[in-house]
Parts: C-alpha cells; sequence; structure tokens
C-alpha cells in the first residue's frame, strides 16, 4: 500500500503544520518538491539534519508547527540539538524518518545495516516515542493523532516511512530521469578528464552516492576509497590522509550536497594546507541519488568560500577543457587546491554498486596496502609542486 506525497501534504495542513525542513532520501519520493511548491507550507532545504531540527525549532518558537524529515541515517546528526534544544527546551517536532537497512526487508547497503537494526532504539533510548507508518491515508492519520498527544506533553514525535510506502504526485521519477541542464558536462565525463590526468600513485576518496558509483563503473582501482555513507565527510578523509602522508597526491571527489552538510572543514583544510590535496567538487546543484531534489549550491558560490578559507588555489569550471586545465594546474604547483566543476545530473540508467564487487572493509583493505605498498623507481610520483 502506498500514500500518495500529495495527500500526506495534504494531512499534515489538515493537523496545522506549516513548516518544513529536512535532508532528502529516496524514500520520501517527491514530498521535497510537492512542499517546496506549496503556497501553504513553508520549506527551507536544509543542508544538514542537525540544522533542519534547528530552523523548525526556531519556527516552532515563531509560533509554527514543524516537520522535519530525514533518512535514519541522519539521525546520528540530530542527537545534539534534538537532547540539548528541542527536549530539554520541550520544544516539540514532528519527525518523518525514512528507514534504510529495516530488518525485515530484503538487505540493503552496508552502510545502513547497523542504524537500520537500531534505530527503534536508538529513539526508545531518546525517548521519543515512534510509530511505523503502515502505508495508508487512515495509518497516517492514526499516527498524526499519536504524534498530537505527545505533543500535548510538549515531547516529540517519530514516524518511519519505509521504502515504497509513499507515491510521486508530480510524475518525478525519482533515482532516474535528468533534470535540463545549461551545464555541458556530466560527471561521468568529468571524472574522465580528472582520471586522465592523474598519475598511477595518486590516491582518490570518493563521496557517497552517484559520484563513488561513477568512479567505479570508470576506473576501479585500489588506490581509490569509495565513501560508503558519511555524506559530507570525503573531504575530511581526504585531508587526513594527505596529512599523513605527504608523499602522495590525494583526490577528494566530492559534490555540492556533501560539501554544504559540513562547509566548517573547508575551514579546517585552508587551515591545515595540506599542499598535497586536491578537491575537486562536482556541483550538479542537487542531490541526484535521492530524486534531484534541488541544493542551495544554486544560489551559493563554493569556490568562493573555499577562498575566504584559506585553499591555496581555486577554479570554478564549466567546459572540459576548464576542467582539464585546472586539474592539470593543481598536479604541478603545491595546494591545497580547490576546483569546483560545474555538471548537469546526467547519469547512467544502470549504474554498478561498488558493493557489487568490494566489501566496505575489501576496499579498506586494498586502498591501505596500495596507500604503503613500496614503489618501483618507474612509479615513483613526482614531488608535490614539480610538473612532469
Amino acid at each position: 500500500m502506498t500514500l500518495s506525497t500529495t495527500t500526506l501534504l495534504g494531512l499534515l495542513k489538515q493537523q496545522k503544520y506549516a513548516f518544513f525542513s529536512g535532508v532528502p532520501c529516496s524514500n520520501f519520493a517527491d514530498l521535497f518538491q510537492q512542499v517546496a511548491l506549496d503556497n501553504d507550507m513553508m520549506s527551507v532545504p536544509a543542508a544538514s539534519e542537525g540544522s533542519a531540527l534547528s530552523f523548525a525549532v526556531g519556527a516552532a518558537l515563531a509560533g509554527q508547527r514543524s516537520v522535519v524529515a530525514l533518512q535514519n541515517s541522519g539521525l546520528g546528526n540530530i542527537i545534539n540539538p534534538l537532547t540539548s534544544l528541542v527536549q530539554i527546551n520541550c520544544i516539540p517536532t514532528l519527525l518523518l524518518i525514512s528507514v534504510r537497512g529495516h530488518t525485515d526487508e530484503p538487505e540493503d547497503e552496508p552502510q545502513h545495516r547497523i542504524m537500520g537494526a537500531k534505530t527503534h532504539a536508538l529513539l526508545d533510548q531518546l525517548a521519543i516515542p515512534w510509530s511505523e507508518f503502515d502505508g495508508t491515508p487512515q495509518g497516517f492519520m492514526a499516527t498524526l493523532l499519536k504524534a498530537e498527544e505527545a505533543f500535548q506533553r510538549s515531547v516529540s514525535f517519530a514516524i518511519l516511512i519505509r521504502k515504497g510506502q509513499l507515491s510521486t504526485s508530480l510524475g518525478v521519477v525519482v533515482n532516474g530521469e535528468q533534470r535540463e541542464s545549461d551545464y555541458p558536462l556530466s560527471v561521468g565525463c568529468a571524472l574522465e578528464i580528472v582520471s586522465e590526468s592523474l598519475r598511477p600513485t595518486d590516491l582518490i576518496v570518493s563521496t557517497t552516492g552517484f559520484i563513488s558509483r561513477e568512479l567505479f563503473r570508470l576506473s576501479d582501482r585500489p588506490e581509490n576509497f569509495y565513501m560508503q555513507g558519511s555524506l559530507g565527510h570525503c573531504s575530511a578523509v581526504a585531508a587526513g590522509i594527505a596529512l599523513a602522508h605527504p608523499s602522495r597526491r590525494v583526490v577528494a571527489l566530492d559534490g555540492d550536497g556533501a560539501v554544504l552538510m559540513h562547509m566548517g572543514v573547508l575551514s579546517t583544510i585552508g587551515h591545515t594546507s595540506p599542499r598535497n590535496l586536491l578537491h575537486v567538487v562536482l556541483d550538479n546543484e542537487g542531490y541526484v541519488s535521492t530524486g534531484g531534489q534541488t541544493s542551495t549550491s544554486v544560489t551559493s558560490s563554493l569556490e568562493a568560500v573555499a577562498v575566504a578559507c584559506g585553499y591555496r588555489a581555486v577554479s570554478r569550471c564549466v567546459t572540459g577543457a576548464e576542467l582539464g586545465e585546472a586539474v592539470a594546474r593543481s598536479l604541478s604547483t603545491e595546494g591545497p587546491h580547490f576546483v569546483l566543476c560545474k555538471v548537469n545530473q546526467s547519469h547512467s540508467r544502470s549504474l554498478p554498486r561498488v558493493t557489487s564487487q568490494h566489501s566496505p572493509e575489501e576496499n579498506k583493505r586494498a586502498f591501505q596496502i596500495a596507500l604503503n605498498q613500496p614503489r618501483t623507481f618507474h612509479q615513483q610520483a613526482a614531488p608535490v609542486g614539480v610538473a612532469r
């Protein structure tokens, strides 16, 4: 049984909910797009789950009932504001939580396994009442009435939504259709250009989602560490490797949604200044792997942020020629370098998952072996700052 997002939104408004924020998940179908188009519901596309909850608290303080939508993997990102802001001040908020890795469903990707098994226990530990949605309008209304009871006690309430329980209302094809774009490069084309410029010994850390899957399709190698989950942490992992192993060039392949989620990392990278780090951000202005929801990079200049944070060199690219020149320049001078490339949202309809061939632990072991493997004379990387 499924509930259309239009019906869900109507039921929320019927219960006087007027403010919506969150971080997208494919389980929500086109809910985020629907809310953005609704004149009766204020919508804030937050960069992180904790920020979404804080926006909702602000709206609640101003007298509006608030909804926060997030994937269960993002529960960890809201524990601090949930406990030290929401609960301590008794400001109730409705949480719509999409559940990945549910224990009685077919096995999901490995990054969802732990949180999928612990979601109920974590909510119980935090004393947040919850209810699993059954996929029907009557069921959703029943959960809203339970939430109403919790709100009367100034307690937040969580509704758990599983895969396939919501259906789209706008004709949007989640995880499939390409949005029209003026940018000529796809993520795949951009990664081909980057890969062709790298040395065999260069190390890559790629962000979760379609960027890692495109890299896996195009150039699977032991020197690639594919992030499985942990959205927003790719650049910090890459910088940690670069600082700990300054003789090797390290490339972070990042996305706009990931950078926005933890933008403070840019300041830390600028401060620590790893000279062997190249940070490439493929900015498609959306969350394509969860349905193409728009990110706030549409109105932000991430390259300007990188300049202000102290990256040694910053480039903005739109064409393949510009990207190739920027990467080549970055490989011949000291970093940290920041290369932002605007890309469209086109992807192959059948992108392979990294886990079809490598478990996360197998990927880690292969990467560590490649990182520490003695190199022959012909494999020696040129010193940072020296062109080959």
